[in-house]
């Protein structure tokens, strides 16, 4: 009896987890990057200008997984927010890397510089994948 309630609160842990990390990556979605020429201008008139310019990593997330055993990539790949981020980063064409770290954590990191083909998702590359853009209608009419 007791080795049945074991499994059952393990079944319980699992669907709190991916609901977790599903709302995380949907969330996502808003803090993806902007292109933008007019940022990295200023940044080499900041160079130019003398002035010294720290950089930091606002492109990586990283959310860590209480019950990382319990959660496996396939898991993540039929999750619809992982299916959001990649269709909007597809969209804008831009590179995503998705990771499940060996510490039990998950990695999102984004490169508005470079295009969707050179993603790398769960160490599987995109370089033949072409982006298309969902949901737009068609343009002829």
């Amino acid at each position: 009896m007791s080795k049945d309630i074991n499994n059952m609160e393990r079944s319980f842990q699992k669907v709190i987890e991916v609901g977790e990390i599903d709302r995380w990556l949907r969330d996502m979605l808003p803090m993806m990057p902007r292109t933008s020429s007019d940022s990295i201008q200023q940044e080499r008139e900041m160079h130019t200008a003398g002035y010294e310019v720290t950089h930091h990593d606002f492109n990586t997330h990283t959310i860590t997984l209480s019950e990382a055993n319990l959660i496996d990539q396939t898991d993540i790949e039929r999750m619809v927010g992982f299916g959001k981020l990649l269709a909007a980063c597809s969209q804008v064409d831009m590179r995503v890397d998705v990771s499940l770290l060996h510490h039990g954590a998950l990695e999102v990191a984004f490169n508005p510089e470079e295009s969707f083909a050179r993603s790398q998702i769960f160490g599987a590359s995109y370089s033949n994948v072409v982006p298309v853009v969902f949901g737009l209608k068609n343009p002829r009419k």
